[in-house]
């Protein structure tokens, strides 16, 4: 590849826009070498010049080509979503004796699909949800707790990029912010993980409604995910007060890692990437 592709692929935006207008440029000369015989008055070229213009041409093309595509790939920025895992669950026995379940909870962080970000250093999100499906008429209180991947910790200050978020929702997809004392700013150590919740230590969620918490993170090594040794996960833990509940923790048994299996804790791998080089 030549030395003109490699730099459109890592030059700043400004270079960027610099390279597609030497593709256009390229793109107009390849034209003109390919219809330079067509001019009025010009004499017949030899077959060895014609052959040699149509190749010239050939890789003026290839060339631009090549310099459109890198420069495209060099103004893409990945773009972030919250990856999430899998659904865990606690389960609820009724009077009649029929068994439901009776919340449902989930963690996970904001990244790039192809682990590009966020990168070692990086300040990032991660977030534990739960929602309650079952009934509430014997107590809708739960608590919410994370264990966060090896090598993380909280990035929380008071600025507006470091706070914790806090959302409360309704099945149908509506929400809104609990703000001020109503989300706590700074996790306490719970059962078995750090716990957020508001100063009774518990949310009230009937049924039909869910919270939220979203907290910055920070990493100081690379994570793989679940290729990880151990496992790089974030995880979570739900305490069900309903006196319905059956198992009133859905939390990681007697320390386990993630993966693990419905009612023993929601996870997520976490992928970290290194470092870019300057």
């Amino acid at each position: 590849m030549s030395r003109r592709v490699r730099r459109a692929r890592t030059d700043s935006t400004g270079s960027v826009s610099l390279g597609l207008r030497r593709v256009t440029a390229l793109m107009a000369a390849a034209a003109v070498v390919a219809a330079g015989s067509a001019q009025a008055g010009a004499p017949p070229p030899s077959t060895e010049r014609k052959a040699a213009a149509v190749q010239k041409a050939a890789r003026d093309m290839k060339e631009a080509a090549a310099l459109r595509a890198a420069a495209t790939a060099a103004g893409k920025k990945k773009k972030l979503t919250w990856l999430r895992g899998k659904y865990s669950h606690t389960y609820e026995q009724l009077p009649n004796g029929n068994v439901y379940v009776s919340t449902i909870e989930f963690v996970g962080y904001r990244g790039a699909k192809d682990a590009s970000r966020p990168r070692v250093g990086d300040v990032y999100l991660g977030t534990i949800c739960a929602g309650r499906a079952g009934d509430g008429s014997a107590g809708d209180d739960l608590a919410t707790e994370v264990m966060l991947p090896r090598h993380t910790r909280f990035a929380i200050n008071k600025s507006p990029r470091g706070r914790v978020r806090c959302y409360f929702g309704k099945s149908n997809g509506s929400y809104k912010q609990l703000k001020g004392k109503k989300c706590p700013n700074r996790p306490k150590k719970g059962k078995y993980g750090w716990r957020f919740g508001p100063r009774k230590g518990s949310w009230s969620v009937p049924t039909g409604r869910w919270i939220q918490i979203t907290f910055p993170l920070r990493s100081k090594k690379r994570l793989k995910g679940l290729a990880g040794s151990p496992n790089h996960c974030i995880m979570g833990a739900v305490w069900n007060l309903s006196g319905f509940a059956i198992n009133d923790w859905d939390a990681p048994r007697n320390g386990e890692n993630c993966p693990t299996t419905d009612g023993h804790g929601p996870y997520q791998g976490v992928f970290v990437a290194p470092k870019k080089k300057k």
